[in-house]
């Protein structure tokens, strides 16, 4: 199999090819951006050069994309929607006419968006939560879902897509807490999307991909008023090592980012999770 992986300068672009040749497949990562991961300089935004760099492919992993990051840099909507949708749609049509089996879209659970947002309790976000997207980013990253599942059951294309949780650089406190709800290790992402390639779908599929978490439907309401009483009776080492670390635990858990599906369908299994930071 030989796999082209857009945005492999990126922090998950560049785990994901160090996965794929890992496990002994041929990979090759396009970017904009020169690094050790990128073998090919490539903007999506061309058709020209996105039919030359999808020749001989067998499968895309589309991680490319301008991010929420950049709607805070006060970048313009028209980048937004020349990258994320027609961009995605340019690599969509060559998957079609040359003859790619499989599309792995990478998309984001900021597309949920306002749905996320509960005064009450933590909310449950699994996939079955409506999105309802805030900015030009999360629209675009919706409607590039819908074209993947536009070209599922219009073209046949084996499109599917990867909702990713935050793997932003952050201080290490603030990534172990948000490790135990809405945190995600780029190197668990690789792993998830490794583990879709092996996959033949009979429906178009979404799949939320984030660390795993610990808490149930039934401690909704406390994480968000009192989340340390949770994570201790879960982890009671936590207390111990947070003291010593001279870290916070967070005031208040607002959501859940749930894997059930990932886990199920795809055998989804992280292992850099909140225990994991913990012993490390």
């Amino acid at each position: 199999m030989k796999v082209l992986v857009t945005g492999s300068a990126g922090k998950l672009g560049a785990a994901v090819m160090a996965k794929l040749k890992a496990a002994s497949v041929q990979a090759i990562g396009a970017d904009l951006i020169p690094s050790s991961t990128t073998d090919l300089i490539l903007d999506i935004k061309h058709k020209d050069q996105v039919n030359q760099a999808c020749q001989d492919i067998d499968a895309i992993i589309h991680t490319a994309a301008i991010h929420g990051k950049h709607y805070d840099l006060n970048y313009p909507r028209e980048e937004f929607i020349d990258t994320n949708i027609y961009g995605t749609l340019n690599l969509l049509n060559a998957s079609v006419q040359l003859g790619i089996k499989q599309f792995l879209y990478i998309s984001t659970t900021s597309i949920y968006g306002d749905a996320m947002v509960n005064p009450v309790q933590a909310v449950w976000v699994d996939e079955l939560l409506p999105e309802r997207p805030r900015d030009i980013y999360d629209i675009t990253k919706q409607a590039a879902e819908q074209l993947c599942r536009d070209f599922f059951y219009k073209e046949g294309l084996q499109t599917s897509v990867y909702r990713v949780g935050r793997f932003l650089p952050e201080e290490s406190n603030l990534q172990a807490n948000h490790r135990l709800y809405r945190g995600l290790d780029e190197r668990d992402g690789a792993e998830a999307l490794y583990l879709a390639l092996q996959h033949h779908f009979e429906d178009f599929e979404i799949f939320n991909i984030a660390s795993s978490s610990p808490f149930t439907k039934d401690d909704l309401k406390i994480l968000k008023d009192n989340p340390v009483e949770v994570i201790l009776k879960m982890y009671p080492e936590a207390a111990d090592i947070y003291r010593a670390k001279n870290w916070s635990f967070p005031k208040s858990i607002d959501r859940i980012y749930v894997t059930d599906k990932a886990k199920k369908l795809l055998g989804y299994s992280p292992q850099f999770t909140f225990k994991y930071l913990l012993s490390n």
